[in-house]
């Protein structure tokens, strides 16, 4: 998004820059970092008042020569970025692949979600769905043995849970409803993403923000809050997709440039690439453009049967108004409300600037005051003590 220099950049604009450095929207307010001084404050700028013409001179010619360079190295990452668009436009037509091999879930995830979502769900139900997903047993395992969940015998001695069905019946269906979706985005988020490591520690609480939040919304507009909750933290997939393929293409791609330049013998091109790293804008604008969309095609591609979250995720990726008291409205006001909180942690957003966001997306009466007060952040578990 091109801006004038009195548009102050947009929420979205400044949550999407946020997941991946805050540094960027401090520079995108004109705001200075912490403990830094201006130029012309520095020692540097006293210094460079005294300089003697020649070596001015010889300044201005290394500053040209810069730009001239920086031109010939954004050329090279453009040829990269077309190439890069191509394949990951291609690759994101085959939601099959996407599913099983980009974000390692199995096939019937779509049943075990299912499964989960009827009021009628059990242990026994679950147990032969989840044990074909070792992950899934592994994640489990270690949440029941945490001390939140640990279990002592009639002697006072810690139970320690080996079983899928120990694990399973210790924690409870309700928690399940809550757990499974979030380390199914757990096994989805991009692990590596370099040179920008936030993106996974912004993403995390991003989702569950989201998801904890739709929940509650839910629950005021007489909807149903596990759906809710379940759309919210899925609605994700898709950004982790585009994530996982920027960087797995990004270093493939200029892996192959970097062997033809090799063969071609194209030294200043091979210097070059060798300096192009990931950008961040054009990751922001692959998710812009791609992320609910796909979010979209993969709830499509579970089948979903008794779970009804893939239309309001699609009317969310085609930009279709949301209604009020809909799946696809909440989904709307958890992720504003998800993205100024955590912007305003950070005191990237001031409060007159939020008002007609929260005017606009029309939360349910209380409930922003009711909102304040949770945290959202941490996935609400309760120890079960159900049949035990």
């Amino acid at each position: 998004m091109t801006m004038g220099a009195t548009t102050p950049p947009t929420i979205d604009d400044r949550f999407e820059n946020m997941i991946i450095s805050p540094e960027r929207v401090l520079e995108m307010l004109g705001r200075r970092k912490v403990g830094e001084v201006s130029f012309e404050q520095s020692e540097q700028g006293d210094a460079r008042r005294l300089l003697l013409h020649v070596e001015k001179v010889a300044i201005e010619n290394k500053r040209l020569q810069e730009k001239t360079e920086a031109s010939y190295l954004e050329s090279v990452s453009h040829h990269l970025h077309e190439i890069l668009l191509g394949e990951l436009t291609e690759q994101l037509s085959y939601t099959d692949e996407l599913v099983q091999n980009v974000l390692n879930l199995p096939e019937n995830i779509g049943e075990l979600l299912d499964a989960l979502s009827v009021k009628a769900c059990s242990v026994s139900k679950l147990e032969p769905i989840a044990a074909t997903m070792p992950w899934l047993y592994d994640e489990l395992i270690v949440v029941v043995n945490t001390p939140q969940f640990r279990r002592k015998d009639s002697r006072g001695r810690i139970i320690v849970v080996e079983t899928l069905r120990t694990a399973l019946s210790f924690l409870g269906i309700e928690n399940l409803r809550t757990l499974i979706p979030s380390l199914i985005l757990k096994r989805a988020m991009p692990q590596i993403t370099d040179p920008y490591p936030l993106i996974k520690q912004k993403l995390t609480p991003y989702t569950t923000g989201v998801a904890i939040t739709a929940k509650r919304l839910a629950a005021l507009t007489d909807l149903n809050k596990n759906q809710a909750y379940t759309l919210a933290m899925l609605s994700n997939l898709g950004r982790c997709v585009v994530t996982r393929l920027y960087f797995k293409l990004f270093d493939k791609i200029q892996l192959h440039l970097l062997q033809e330049c090799q063969k071609d013998k194209e030294q200043k091109r091979h210097e070059a690439l060798l300096k192009v790293a990931p950008s961040a804008n054009h990751l922001i604008a692959l998710q812009q453009e791609f992320a609910d969309a796909v979010s979209a095609d993969i709830l499509e591609w579970m089948h979903l049967m008794r779970l009804p979250i893939a239309e309001p995720m699609r009317a969310c990726a085609d930009k279709v108004p949301a209604q009020p008291k809909t799946l696809s409205k909440v989904l709307h006001q958890a992720r504003t409300y998800t993205q100024i909180r955590m912007l305003h942690q950070l005191k990237l957003v001031e409060m007159k600037e939020v008002k007609p966001l929260f005017m606009e997306q029309r939360y349910p009466a209380g409930a922003l005051e009711k909102l304040k007060t949770i945290d959202i952040f941490t996935l609400p578990l309760v120890k079960n003590e159900e049949n035990h």
